[in-house]
Formats: structure tokens, sequence, C-alpha cells
């Protein structure tokens, strides 16, 4: 195939870290449906996290996205399009579409299929929706991303197309009704996209577009790599690119985005991965005002020469620090085995290798996180879709050491669950953690809707703050370890589980 130009052998590595991070393995399905994305969130509103998957085949025709509802006592499957749906999804999201508090499904497709939603009635059970231009524009759609880009209250998204295809942005009426936005910089710049991601960069209360490009091509044929696309919102709406800087300017094959705040110094910083293997990923750190940096000594860049497409953070360990996990894998490579970093004080990382979900062998894309058995500890799920469509894997996390806390969001002025905020804890030893929520995780992916932070056994939680997009700010008092948050906009902060 022609992108095996890019794929050329890796670079050997070297242990550097014997840290435990233990994993149980679960199968949910033995179904080899090729999967793409997953979205983790509670679905039926049990309390219990679901897994949305968006899934692919060779003969393009979509055998049934998928749906795993979680009990306390297990899965079940429910498929949510129809058998007989000619599609191809990369990407799936479950988002507050219509501001009602429950979450519906949204899934991108490709090859001249429109884009597809399902409105969830509130207990879980789905209908497919149209949603105006959102879901009539025949578009070739690896991903999206969502956002209250306008701070109007309700979630809008940005549409990211390949093979020279504009992107699009379709704005929200208020009602789940979308229109597509006939002007801005995306359009006329023939990208090649596969993810993108919104978050404030340079702390001017607006939230930018950031898209990851792949390859760039000419009469369909594969002609080198693509730079990646900024974004900047303006005061009035309007949107225009920066051409200038490390973190626009160079030229990867890129698969996934995520901003994420790994210094805890409230700016955020762009990870990028990057599925040539003649690159490595990308870590650019946001030096405050939306100027970055590229890190080249990171152990989460250095010499990582693998086909990486998906990425999720958090703390998988409790520690107080955020870590990474990284999906690898494309088509004429071998399976490889994904990679799995740990936080440390210092805001650097170590590999660990003797982990279950770094351990096994894969062909893997997108992989989301969340607490899907209530005990506390962030737990994976990843897609693979290699070879003869590979089984998924669903990974228990097994750590129970340290403390944890975590919170959900309700907004009112602001989005329906906050997409867009910051959370900041003062813990009672002067350490400071933060949190920007945004669901969206490297490719075609979605971590859980609530917001987890590991806490140092010996500490306790002193203060929180919360910034939400309307510009309201809240905090609170003393909150308890190994507890689950409610927070209302504007109203109270309540203990709601342990």
């Amino acid at each position: 195939m022609q992108l095996l130009l890019l794929f050329l052998l890796a670079c050997p590595m070297q242990k550097t870290s014997s840290q435990e991070l233990r994993f149980d393995h679960l199968n949910l399905d033995d179904d080899h449906q090729g999967s793409r994305g997953v979205s983790v969130a509670d679905l039926d509103g049990n309390g219990y996290l679901d897994i949305v998957v968006a899934n692919q085949v060779d003969s393009l025709r979509l055998l049934g996205n998928t749906i795993y509802f979680n009990h306390e006592y297990g899965y079940r499957k429910f498929a949510v399009a129809d058998n007989d749906m000619d599609a191809w999804s990369e990407s799936v999201h479950t988002v507050d579409i219509d501001n009602d508090s429950d979450l519906d499904i949204f899934f991108t497709t490709q090859f001249g299929v429109p884009n597809l939603l399902y409105i969830n009635d509130g207990s879980g059970k789905f209908s497919l929706r149209k949603a105006g231009d959102l879901t009539t524009d025949k578009t070739n759609s690896p991903g999206a991303c969502w956002c209250d880009f306008d701070l109007d209250g309700d979630l809008d998204v940005f549409i990211v197309n390949r093979d020279r295809e504009d992107d699009n942005l379709y704005i929200n009426n208020g009602k789940g009704i979308f229109a597509r936005a006939v002007n801005g910089p995306w359009v006329g710049n023939k990208g090649d996209g596969r993810s993108c991601a919104w978050g404030d960069i340079n702390s001017d209360g607006k939230p930018d577009l950031y898209v990851a490009n792949f390859v760039m091509k000419n009469n369909g044929q594969v002609k080198g790599k693509h730079r990646n696309y900024l974004y900047l919102n303006s005061v009035n709406g309007n949107f225009k690119e920066q051409k200038l800087g490390v973190h626009v300017e160079e030229q990867n094959a890129s698969y996934g985005v995520t901003f994420v705040d790994f210094d805890y110094d409230k700016d955020l910083d762009i990870y990028i991965t990057n599925v040539s293997v003649t690159d490595v990923n990308a870590l650019y750190e946001n030096l405050g005002t939306g100027i970055f940096k590229k890190l080249t000594d990171s152990e989460s860049v250095y010499k990582l020469h693998r086909p990486s497409k998906g990425q999720t953070w958090g703390d998988f360990n409790n520690d107080g620090w955020l870590d990474l996990y990284i999906a690898n894998g494309t088509e004429g490579y071998p399976e490889v085995q994904n990679f799995f970093f740990l936080g440390k004080p210092d805001h650097g990382f170590n590999r660990v290798y003797n982990t279950l979900p770094a351990v096994e062998g894969h062909i893997s894309a997108g992989t989301a996180s969340g607490d899907f058995d209530n005990d506390g500890d962030l737990d994976l799920y990843l897609c693979n879709w290699g070879g003869d469509a590979e089984a998924n894997d669903y990974y228990i996390n097994q750590n129970q050491s340290n403390n944890w806390i975590k919170f959900q969001l309700k907004g009112k002025e602001s989005n329906s669950y906050g997409i867009g905020s910051w959370i900041t804890l003062t813990l009672d030893n002067g350490t400071v953690l933060t949190r920007y929520f945004s669901r969206e995780t490297g490719y075609g992916s979605e971590n859980a809707p609530e917001i987890h932070f590991g806490i140092a056994t010996s500490a306790k939680v002193s203060l929180i703050e919360v910034e939400w997009p309307s510009g309201r700010k809240q905090s609170g008092l003393d909150l308890e370890v190994n507890s689950v948050y409610e927070i209302s906009e504007g109203k109270e902060i309540k203990r709601i589980g342990i």
C-alpha cells in the first residue's frame, strides 16, 4: 500500500522503569469488527459507565456500532445501528446535543455517508435523528471535537475531513439543530484531518481549535507528511489561523491530539501521536501565552518510533501525577506493544513495561479511560483493528494504593456537562493539581464525563476551585477523599457517593 513508505523499521528501545501497575484483562465480546474509536459514559443513568464503540470492516459495511451497557454484575451488548447500514465509522462521541442532561451518541462516517446522530430518551434507548447540516452533509470524516466555542450554553462541533476535503464547523441553535458555518480559515485549507481538540491556549477566555493532519496527497498519491492547523478564536467569534510556531510548522503524519495541562501550571499543552515510525510523538509545552516549546528530552516522546494513534491521560496509579497511555498500530506494520508512561513529581515520565496493557501486542487505534467498576481508579478500553479485526481489550485497574476524588459537573449558564471548565485542587501539603475538562482524547475517542484526581495517601483536599466556560467561579473547602462530588454551576458542591 502507498502508506508503507511512511512506516520504516523502528528504533530499538531500552527499558527505563520497573514500576508496577497492575491491570486485569477482561473480554466483553468475541466479535471482531475492526474497531477504531470508543466513548465512555453512563448512558442509562444507573451510575455505571457504559462503552460505545465505532467499528469498521473491509466491506465498508457498519455491522452495528456497539454499546456495552454496564450493570453491577456485568455488561449487555446493544447494536446502535442497523446491520444493513452502509458506513465506516472511526470516531464516536457521547454528548448532550439538546441540553436535556442525558448523553446522545454521534458517529462520524466516511465515503459519502452522512454522519449519524442517535438521541437518548433518558433511559439509554436511542433513535436516529436528523440535525440539520450536521447529519445531511455527505463528508469523509475521521474525527470530531465538541465545544461551546461561542459560549452560548450549548455544544457545537468541528468535523475533520480527509483527502483535501474542507473541514467544517457546525453551530448548534440550542435545540440540537446544526448549521454549517460558511466562513472560517479552514475553508479552502485542504487538509487531511484525523482528529481535533478545543481549548483556550492563549488564556483570553475563548476556546481555540487544533487539527491533527496526516499526509499530503496529489491526485490520490501520498507526497509527504502534513503540518497541523491551529485556529485562534477571537472575541467576536471569528477565527484566525496561526501559522508560526513549532506546533504548526512541523510536518508529521499525525493521528491524535490532546490538550492537557501535564505540568499543572494552568495552561494547555499539546500532545500529538504520530503514525509514521520515522517520527516521534510530540509534546509541546505552553509557555503561558500560547507560545509553545517542543520538549525533546521527555521520555514520553524520546526515541518512540512506533506508529502511534490513540492516547489517554489520567492518574492511573492515584499518586497525584498525570500518566499517559498510547495505542500503537497501523496497516502494513506488525503487531506492536502499546506505551504506558507514569508521571513524576518533576512532570517527567517513566515508561513501564511490566503491566498488561503495555505487554500484549496489537494493531490498535483509539483508547479511552474511566472508572468502570466505581472503585476510585481509572480503567482502560482499547480498540484493535488489525489483521482479521482482532478483539478489543478491556483492562480493569487493580491498583489500590493511595486515595482519589471524582467530580461531576452540572452546568447552568455553561453547557450541561461543563465541558471547557478548569478544576484546581489545593492539598494540605501545598500541592496544586489541575485539570482542564475536555473529553476528546487522542484519536476517535472520549474519556468518561467526570474529572478524576489521584491523591497521595498522606494528603487531604483543602480547596477546590472551578472556573466554568461562562466565566463563573466557585470554590469549596475541606473535601473528603475517596468520594464523588457533584458541582452545580453557581450553586452547591455536594458529596454524592464514595
